[in-house]
């Protein structure tokens, strides 16, 4: 098959916000550069690109995804013993399928579909083939993100933990009977960015008797590679001088389980038990250069970085990468990091062993353990100027998350979906 003629649309719930849409886009774009005919189909537009097709007929844009969201979410008030995890019940939606773009597609490659985008059985729309990226687990749960130790999505949810629930009939039992109807013959392959994911999707009651195939996310190493780190500190206005130790995420310091609690606790420990000189820099989170102390060690907070090359900035200006995630999937910020020549300190969470190689270019701990940590830190710093933690970290992102080689992956997968779907087709009309 000839690849210019294979086209590809991609739905997700926006062209740019979070680390799931930014690499939902990041593979379009490389798609579109391998030869696919890439088309983006998203709620909430915020770039200017011509490929870009807004999958909702409000007109309206934020406005009115901020409002299903919200309506969404009330139903979560009736269970006061809720966690503050993430939970993102499927009720009502103000995404729209574009038919006519649908028909035009040899395949359609879901993303991040939640926050009141899609609910499933608006994907009764596909009648060819669908892929779907797996960014958490919201596809194949009732409505959680990240189980925690959580294992009621390998059933039909109930008695949801993270709703505080005593009740099988609660909204995750729900969430999942919505699932089985809408998720009913799909011609559906899933794709997991990292063997965690797709260890858990193989497990679930939802995914376990499909396909699952593991590609991993990818960077733009032509965008996310080294640069001269004291260059990059004066860019950004940082001290020549000691290490820095950059932490970032999608709501950094507020979001629990992206683990700023946990390291503080550990850059305490550091400066109790040795004597580094270090600035930690936040990136990601509300705070926008409020400069405070964590025990001896000053904390700038960038806030919202924009922009990619900014962001490599970043992460050449540090001497390694903070990841203290307690759950997560693959984080791009770990990713674009190693990319940079930057090597992790994180704990062993979700599929950040994927990316960061214990001891050669960077240093996992057991997940929660602050003590671990700070040592992985200390053991990162104090190897900061040999270089060879720098060119392990670069070389492992070059060998497996580039972005030029994952588009080739998806490629040749759509390309064998679309071949096996015509010869399904072929033999049933002879």
């Amino acid at each position: 098959m000839a690849v210019d003629r294979l086209c590809v649309v991609h739905v997700a719930q926006s062209d740019s916000e979070g680390g799931a849409n930014k690499a939902a886009f990041r593979l379009h774009s490389n798609l579109q550069k391998a030869g696919f005919k890439s088309i983006f189909h998203c709620g909430r537009r915020h770039l200017n690109d011509p490929s870009i097709v807004p999958a909702h007929s409000l007109g309206v844009g934020d406005f009115v995804s901020d409002i299903v969201a919200y309506f969404n979410a009330r139903s979560l008030k009736q269970y006061q013993d809720r966690k503050g995890t993430p939970f993102s019940p499927m009720r009502i939606s103000y995404g729209r399928l574009d038919s006519r773009l649908l028909s035009r597609a040899d395949v359609v490659c879901l993303h991040w579909v939640a926050g009141g985008f899609l609910n499933a059985p608006q994907l009764q729309a596909v009648k060819g083939p669908l892929v779907w990226r797996l960014s958490d687990i919201w596809p194949f749960s009732g409505g959680c993100h990240y189980p925690g130790n959580c294992t009621k999505f390998e059933g039909i949810c109930g008695s949801c933990p993270q709703l505080g629930s005593a009740s099988d009939d609660d909204l995750s039992r729900s969430g999942m009977r919505l699932r089985e109807v809408g998720y009913r013959n799909l011609d559906l392959t899933v794709v997991a960015p990292s063997r965690w994911i797709a260890d858990l999707a193989r497990r679930s009651h939802l995914f376990g008797r499909l396909r699952i195939e593991h590609i991993p996310t990818g960077v733009d190493l032509e965008v996310f590679r080294p640069e001269d780190r004291v260059a990059a500190r004066a860019r950004l206005n940082l001290p020549a001088e000691g290490h820095i130790i950059a932490f970032g995420a999608l709501g950094a310091t507020s979001d629990p389980r992206k683990g700023y609690a946990q390291l503080r606790a550990a850059l305490e420990k550091l400066a109790a038990s040795s004597d580094h000189q270090c600035t930690l820099v936040t990136f990601g989170g509300n705070e926008i250069r409020r400069r405070e102390q964590i025990a001896r060690f000053p904390v700038c907070h960038l806030g919202r970085i924009d922009g990619q090359n900014a962001l490599a900035n970043v992460y050449s200006a540090a001497d390694i990468l903070a990841a203290p995630f307690l759950e997560d999937n693959l984080p791009n910020v770990v990713l674009e990091s190693i990319a940079c020549g930057t090597p992790v300190a994180a704990f062993a969470a979700g599929g950040i062993p994927d990316a960061v190689e214990h001891e050669i270019n960077g240093h996992l701990s057991p997940i929660g353990d602050t003590d671990g940590l700070a040592q992985g830190i200390a053991f990162l710093l104090d190897r900061a100027g040999d270089g060879q933690m720098r060119r392990a970290a670069q070389a492992r992102a070059n060998d497996q998350f580039d972005i030029r080689t994952c588009a080739r992956r998806y490629g040749s997968l759509f390309e064998e979906i679309v071949a096996d779907r015509r010869a399904r087709i072929d033999k049933i009309t002879e």
